[in-house]
């Protein structure tokens, strides 16, 4: 077994093809994590533009300015500063129909700082809505202070009972998530995180590297019957019992060996260039109302879980279609719509049912939820039980694995010599 195994792991490792598909996944992988790196832009407090490390340097001392636990009395304080701005002729445009500062105190005061505003007024607007005016911080009544938490509660609440057409959120689902926002630590913890942020929001790019792994093994199987080679494997000792496991177990390492080197190289990129600080803050730091209790950095790590699920589920599918069909081109076509067409469906805003397997294909899988105030939301009622988004990608794509690959080996087994 063993050595078959051996033998089939080098027929993929030394294979020309795969090498030039790996070297080029590769590079698309560096590309695409090293370009938000060099474009990083920030706004200095004269509204000048500054880019790539030096932007990071500036990001790290504007966040970590309002670094701290967000306290409702520190809240408070904050939006009392922000407001008292406005008591300042000078601060105001006299440009605006509305209550807005003038460009000089807007890029000195508010800009640089202003993903913590976002937080911070995002709170007290609707789900999923941008409030470019931040009227809500603006306008604010801080006569008794203000309690940041009961208006994360009440913003919830009005989430999960709006009346969305045919979809709504059941009582069972409306008390796991009211559950889970409850049960979320307070005070929010704040501080840089910039690096944490870009990194949960570019993991859709290692779709590239999955796409690439199962074009490796497409023919692991569909090779065989194209090269003629089945006939004399099938009729040997060993072909249709110890051959297949070594075949199936050397694609698993091949395509896990290549996904690591991808994960390396894109989380390697982004990390080094802004640094692993704010890892241990909450996930909250990107929506107030995130219903997940876990870290940055715990985020992070249970996205590349996932990559991993969602990459070993492909595969698996991959061998199966790989083992029941002649050729690899109708695979290869296959795995390319599955892997590529859910990036052109969108959410629907009447059907849940749509919604909910939207987001288990492969495309839409690799993104990570944890801060989305809508798709975040997502349940998956079971038995009396609910199970969120994230869970069920994990449990989808494990199953798809557990489910295909007995099949595949059933298909290259039963396939008829020549």
């Amino acid at each position: 077994m063993k050595t078959l195994f051996v033998l089939e792991f080098k027929k993929l490792a030394k294979k020309r093809m795969n090498i030039i598909v790996i070297a080029v996944c590769l590079v698309l992988v560096g590309l695409l994590f090293a370009l938000p790196v060099k474009q990083f832009i920030v706004l200095n407090t004269e509204g000048e533009q500054i880019m790539g490390t030096a932007a990071i340097a500036m990001e790290r001392d504007f966040e970590n300015a309002y670094a701290g636990e967000l306290t409702n009395e520190r809240i408070t304080s904050d939006i009392a500063a922000y407001q008292a701005l406005f008591d300042d002729p000078a601060n105001v445009s006299q440009d605006s129909d509305t209550k807005a500062l003038s460009k000089t105190a807007y890029f000195k005061h508010f800009f640089p700082y202003i993903d913590y505003w976002k937080l911070i007024n995002g709170n007290y607007v609707a789900a999923s809505t941008y409030d470019s005016s931040f009227s809500a911080i603006t306008n604010m009544n801080l006569e008794d202070g203000v309690d940041f938490y009961a208006a994360r509660d009440k913003k919830v609440s009005t989430m999960l009972n709006y009346s969305y057409a045919d979809w709504n959120f059941s009582d069972s689902e409306k008390a796991f998530w009211q559950n889970r926002v409850s049960s979320v630590k307070t005070p929010y913890e704040y501080g840089y995180h910039a690096g944490w942020k870009l990194l949960l929001s570019c993991m859709e790019l290692f779709v590239v590297g999955i796409l690439g792994i199962c074009i490796c093994v497409s023919g692991t199987f569909s090779g065989e019957y194209q090269s003629g080679a089945a006939s004399v494997i099938l009729s040997s000792r060993y072909g249709k019992s110890k051959l297949v496991k070594a075949k199936i177990f050397a694609a698993f390492v091949y395509s896990l060996s290549a996904f690591t080197l991808f994960i390396l190289v894109g989380c390697g990129i982004q990390l080094a260039a802004f640094g692993v600080d704010g890892w241990n803050l909450p996930i909250q730091v990107l929506s107030s109302i995130a219903p997940y209790r876990m870290s940055l950095l715990s985020a992070a790590l249970i996205a590349v879980a996932t990559l991993y699920l969602i990459l070993l589920g492909m595969v698996s599918f991959t061998l199966l279609l790989s083992a029941k069909m002649k050729s690899s081109v109708p695979v290869l076509v296959m795995i390319i719509l599955v892997s590529i067409l859910p990036m052109f469906l969108g959410i629907s805003e009447t059907s849940g049912i749509w919604n909910r397997i939207l987001v288990l294909l492969p495309y839409r899988a690799t993104q990570p939820v944890f801060s989305d105030e809508f798709i975040g939301y997502f349940g998956y009622p079971l038995g009396g039980m609910t199970f969120d988004i994230v869970t069920v990608r994990m449990i989808v794509y494990a199953v798809i694995m557990l489910v295909c690959i007995p099949f595949a080996r059933r298909a290259w087994k039963k396939h008829q010599v020549a």
